[in-house]
């Protein structure tokens, strides 16, 4: 491959027997392989005797290294084939969830992105809304998260099933309404109220040494650069690391420090990350914002205002005056300024399905509501995903002429594998 002058995309496949990768395993890979261009995808698949064709004989050790890229050509042209693409793209009955389909929707332009938000213990409704898209036979391919969004998004795409992310998520929501827990790890607040130990312990405990490499989806999470002010956007590394970065909020924990580099919640650019998704090259994107609504309630206090009389119009229950926002909140809206602007062009980005689950009753740090919070996503979930198909929204594999002719001049060419 590094004598060959195509430019084509390259892509690696990793084949496994069972549905695990070992951490580490696909830094080994990618390491010497600079060639790759078009990502890495793992895949599900015997690689025993019993899948070799009838024909050739049996050869000692197992099928050759020949034999065994005519096996994942045949697979990857049977889920490709014209029948395939022109089939409903979402049927409960679609065998969508196998690891070829993922691999040839990717390789034909087709990919399904999950793109989820922060907003707290609201992101807990997020693993009801997965399990809603997996019981209506929705594929997903690509996972994008930021904040809760990336916690939940990592576990998802780690596991690639909605049953292990339910309870891992559960005992670190455990861990995150502790009160004690929050009270040790307090410490003089020279650049955060928290030391930031407990909190990257529960992280740790959930992701382990993992690398986002190994993930089994195709994953990234956003932080926001801030000694470099700008966006970074990570799909390499240990995954407990740049998911805790992009749930660190300013004041609550510090920085996470990477390369000389200081790391803060990806929410203060971009809480709905639904434009990085689609230079991914996701075709269809679900975006889940679960982030607070802005109080718009009109504000008079004048030219002027002093502290002491807005300290007592607080406590004043017969105060008609609305209470002016305190210094934590101003920074607060400060900080998602622009990450508003990026959320109204999300909504009305083609290709986007937007979801807002019913979830502003619940504060940001709910997370002993973890079972309510849950069937709230799930409730909404399954009512959004049925009105879809009811009104006939949900998009299909087949396209029309003038988008075949786009796709035809704006995609790559042909990957090599």
């Amino acid at each position: 491959m590094l004598g060959m002058k195509s430019t084509a995309r390259k892509v690696l496949v990793l084949l496994h027997s069972e549905r695990y990768s070992a951490p580490g395993l696909t830094r080994r890979w990618l390491r010497n392989r600079m060639w790759i261009n078009g990502g890495h995808h793992h895949m599900e698949m015997p690689l025993g005797t019993s899948t070799m064709p009838i024909h050739p004989p049996v050869k000692r050790g197992g099928p050759s290294l020949k034999e065994r890229v005519q096996i994942l050509q045949a697979e990857i042209q049977k889920y490709t084939s014209r029948k395939f693409r022109h089939s409903p793209f979402f049927a409960v009955d679609a065998p969508t969830k196998g690891d070829f389909h993922r691999l040839a929707r990717r390789l034909c332009g087709k990919s399904v992105g999950l793109v989820l938000g922060g907003g707290g213990a609201r992101g807990i409704s997020q693993i009801g809304i997965i399990r809603a898209m997996e019981e209506a036979g929705i594929p997903i391919d690509v996972v994008g998260g930021t904040s809760i969004g990336a916690f939940i998004g990592g576990l998802y795409a780690r596991h690639a099933d909605v049953v292990p992310i339910f309870g891992l998520s559960k005992k670190f929501a455990g861990r995150m309404a502790s009160v004690w827990r929050f009270a040790l790890d307090l410490t003089y607040p020279s650049a955060a109220y928290t030391t930031g130990h407990e909190f990257n312990r529960g992280i740790y405990k959930t992701f382990g040494n993992t690398q986002i490499e190994d993930f089994w989806l195709e994953y990234y999470c956003n932080t926001t650069n801030i000694s470099k002010s700008r966006a970074e956007f990570h799909t390499s590394g240990y995954a407990w690391r740049y998911i805790r970065a992009s749930m660190s909020l300013a004041g609550l924990l510090p920085p996470l420090c990477d390369e000389g580099s200081m790391l803060l919640d990806g929410g203060y650019l971009d809480n709905l990350t639904v434009s990085h998704m689609k230079s991914l090259g996701a075709d269809v994107i679900f975006a889940v914002d679960v982030g607070a609504v802005d109080d718009n309630t009109p504000q008079g206090y004048g030219d002027t205002l002093s502290g002491l009389w807005a300290f007592f119009n607080r406590w004043n229950p017969f105060s008609s005056i609305p209470n002016p926002p305190t210094l934590a909140e101003i920074q607060a809206r400060l900080a998602y300024v622009s990450s508003v602007d990026a959320l109204e062009r999300a909504k009305t980005m083609e290709g986007c399905i937007y979801m807002r689950p019913p979830i502003d009753d619940y504060a940001t740090l709910d997370f002993g509501k973890f079972d309510e919070i849950y069937r709230v996503g799930y409730d909404y979930g399954k009512a959004f995903i049925q009105q879809l198909r009811d009104k006939g929204a949900l998009p299909l594999v087949e396209e029309t002429e003038a988008k075949k002719a786009l796709r035809r001049t704006m995609a790559p060419r042909r990957a090599s594998i």
